[in-house]
């Protein structure tokens, strides 16, 4: 058998490596791909999160026998569900926050009301509130939910609830608040 004295050198050159310059070429294309596409979208692109699939109505329980399950003759339309999103908290200096103090403690709903308004929230108003053995809760008018979680979060408060409709509570927030936090003794 003959060989091709070209043929042979330019092997013998390469080393039999022909297949390394398509190989980095592939792998170069992706890092900088990789790396394009995580500096064009940053840190702070909008998140998208998912909710979880919701069950699928059925006609009634699956029956197993040994490996053979038998569904009723009838079956109900597959569910459809409409899923929203959870409001996206007002900015701070949107929300009418009122900060009680429900303790004996001189002062405190005044401190918390600095600490709120130095965070962002404009015209906080400071009052009392009927003493309570409860720990700080923020407390929210109908529909303002979100401003209540954004308040808990960043007052550091882990109790939300919805206001009460009477009581000596309901009377000490101001009209005007839509988000009442209560300092409590805990």
């Amino acid at each position: 058998m003959t060989t091709d004295p070209d043929t042979a050198a330019s092997n013998r050159a390469s080393g039999g490596r022909a297949w390394l310059r398509p190989v980095a070429l592939v792998v170069s294309c992706l890092v900088i791909g990789f790396i394009a596409g995580w500096v064009l979208r940053g840190d702070d692109g909008p998140a998208t999160v998912l909710a979880p699939p919701a069950p699928e109505a059925s006609g009634g329980p699956a029956s197993t026998t040994g490996t053979t399950t038998t569904e009723p003759a009838t079956t109900a339309p597959p569910a459809t569900t409409t899923s929203t999103a959870p409001a996206a908290p007002p900015a701070r200096d949107e929300i009418k926050l009122a900060v009680l103090n429900a303790t004996d403690l001189q002062g405190a709903a005044g401190r918390a009301a600095d600490e709120a308004e130095a965070l962002g929230y404009a015209g906080v108003t400071a009052g009392n509130a009927p003493t309570t053995t409860a720990p700080n809760t923020v407390y929210y008018r109908q529909g303002q939910e979100a401003a209540a979680q954004r308040v808990a979060t960043d007052l550091q408060v882990d109790q939300v609830s919805a206001l009460p409709a009477s009581g000596g509570l309901a009377a000490a927030v101001p009209a005007g608040a839509q988000v009442a936090l209560v300092i409590g003794p805990g």
